[in-house]
């Protein structure tokens, strides 16, 4: 057993040499390639911990799932950069090939490269796009339809806008070899100043002939154009103004309109005779009028719950309006105020409750030894209703 003991120590220390503290050193020497020691080669001495290759204890564990996730990470903030890489490629090659615009090339670089940046690009290139074309089309209309784009917004019968425009297109074109050498025009011209001076045709036509007869005519048609044309912007301007006058005076009117229109539910106690209105009806009432349901996706107008079920399906909501009309739900009194008559209601109501007392009571002589006609059965539920609608009055 002694025996066997010294071999496994001799086995244990196999390999192992005693060094003394020169050959130490010289050992250190040939390690970092001779000459003299590294300075930190006594002080960075470290520890490294042999992991066992076999067993699973808990810290071999922790250690491989910390390098798995670390591992991850890696590879996550790396597929990152990579997806960075190529959207900013990508947007650059775009640009280049002349599929999207960008104002200073510069600012691409600063864009990040997302998948967002590459749609913000495409909203700007469209939008750049057609105000490019809005532009090439305008320079490729006639003078005339130019000015009419700027005055259009004056008026409000697209009518005038055109005559206007054509007014002032013939003022800006017109030159003065043209009015010397056609006396026509002069007349045409001279005629148009008086009567934007409140002459009849009579006295301008008379005004004409005295200008021709003194040889005046053509001196009057020259000094005429730039009144012409400022009377003309003149009329511009105050159409321009007034339509905008309107336009706040229809807006300010909806507005009170609507304020009013709530204001009177507040006020109301009741739509009809004995169905009084408390404040959570009045305030359903009211959500139902300002708030919302549905919104056009087209032109983004708003709808409230009743006018979107109208826009839904307008002829059967014009019938059934029509309808409750004929059932009196809108009936009128005298001072214009609505009136709403629930007497049909009322009688399909009472109809109803007739025939189902009518089911009730005959049910119950079925029970019995003998049984009524139907005629004396309804007698009966219209009695039973009759007691039941002089008791309510009596306690009101």
């Amino acid at each position: 057993m002694t025996a066997n003991m010294d071999a496994d120590i001799n086995d244990l220390f196999e390999g192992l040499q005693i060094m003394s503290a020169e050959e130490l050193n010289s050992a250190v020497e040939s390690k970092n390639g001779g000459g003299e020691p590294s300075e930190d080669s006594t002080e960075e001495f470290t520890l490294t911990p042999v992991v066992a290759e076999k067993g699973d204890d808990t810290t071999t564990r922790e250690s491989k799932a910390t390098q798995v996730a670390a591992t991850e990470t890696k590879d996550s903030g790396s597929n990152e950069n990579k997806n960075e890489i190529v959207y900013k490629a990508l947007m650059k090659e775009l640009v280049t090939a002349g599929v999207l615009t960008v104002e200073e090339m510069e600012k691409l670089d600063e864009m990040p490269g997302t998948f967002d940046s590459i749609k913000d690009l495409v909203s700007k290139t469209v939008e750049t796009n057609f105000k490019a074309k809005e532009e090439n089309w305008k320079k490729g209309m006639s003078s005339a339809k130019k000015r009419f784009l700027e005055i259009e917004d004056a008026f409000d019968d697209t009518d005038n806008a055109i005559l206007m425009a054509q007014r002032l297109e013939f003022f800006d074109s017109v030159g003065v070899e043209d009015i010397k050498a056609d006396e026509n025009l002069q007349k045409q011209i001279y005629f148009e100043q008086l009567k934007a001076k409140n002459f009849s045709d009579a006295d301008a036509l008379e005004a004409i002939d005295d200008a021709l007869a003194v040889n005046k005519l053509e001196e009057k048609a020259l000094k005429a154009i730039p009144e012409l044309k400022t009377q003309a912007q003149s009329v511009i301007q105050e159409s321009r103004s007034s339509k905008e006058l309107k336009t706040k005076a229809a807006q300010k009117a909806q507005t009170d309109a609507f304020e009013n229109l709530l204001g009177h539910i507040d006020t109301r106690e009741s739509f009809i005779d004995g169905l009084s209105l408390n404040k959570i009806a009045k305030d359903k009432l009211k959500s139902n009028i300002v708030n919302p349901v549905y919104t056009d996706p087209k032109s983004g107008k708003e709808f409230n719950s009743l006018m979107y079920k109208q826009q839904r399906n307008p002829v059967e909501f014009e019938m059934l309006i029509n309808y409750y009309d004929t059932m009196g739900l809108f009936n009128l009194d005298k001072e214009g105020k609505f009136k709403p008559d629930i007497a049909k209601l009322k009688a399909v109501a009472k109809t109803a409750a007739i025939n189902e007392l009518d089911k009730v009571i005959a049910a119950e002589e079925q029970r019995g030894v003998g049984r009524n006609t139907s005629m004396e059965t309804s007698q009966k539920t219209e009695g039973i209703l009759s007691l039941l609608e002089r008791a309510t009055k009596g306690n009101k």
